[in-house]
């Protein structure tokens, strides 16, 4: 087997700006799941739990007065709430979600794509934070059919990232013949 060249690799300037980019996202997501617990501590209060549960203090540390927890909105305590406070509910609970669900589907290509294309890597990160908000609070307000607006723009970021992302992983390890060396 051929030894595999080694590559050096430097930064554009601007590279820290992307690095920036990847810790705002994860707060921006810790922003949108704290945002979830105010309306788990709202509609699960201990007003809540001495009305539907009146037994909870005979159960101890099972069942408190905690935000509803382990309840994820389909439970024996979500039952108890309204319609239109289950919709609520379940509406800040997706937008959260499907947030921690995609990280990984934007950092990741955010910084692969930073490495090559430092400048429009930037631009796409921070269409898809805006993006983003406008489909949390899209979703938060109207439930799935809020979320349009922001699901398409987060989208198109997402592809011009994923596309840069392939591309640079594709380039920088040296196209089909790179992929031909490090395999035979």
């Amino acid at each position: 087997m051929a030894p595999i060249a080694e590559t050096k690799i430097v930064l554009a300037e601007g590279y820290a700006w992307i690095l920036l980019e990847a810790v705002i996202i994860c707060i921006h997501m810790l922003i949108t799941g704290m945002t979830m617990a105010s309306v788990r501590k709202r509609f699960f209060s201990k007003e809540f739990y001495e009305k539907h549960f009146p037994q909870y203090k005979q159960l101890g540390k099972v069942m408190k007065p905690d935000g509803g927890y382990p309840d994820d909105g389909q439970g024996r305590l979500a039952d108890k709430l309204s319609d239109e406070d289950w919709f609520t509910f379940n509406n800040y609970r997706r937008a959260h979600m499907n947030y921690l669900e995609g990280g990984f589907a934007v950092i990741v290509p955010l910084l692969i794509s930073g490495l090559s294309y430092t400048r429009v890597a930037f631009i796409a990160g921070l269409v898809y934070i805006v993006a983003r908000e406008i489909y949390s609070q899209g979703y938060r307000r109207s439930g799935s059919k809020g979320r349009l607006v922001g699901a398409l723009t987060l989208d198109a970021a997402l592809l011009t990232l994923w596309s840069m992302a392939l591309y640079t992983c594709f380039h920088w390890g040296n196209g089909l013949s790179g992929l031909q060396r490090l395999l035979f």
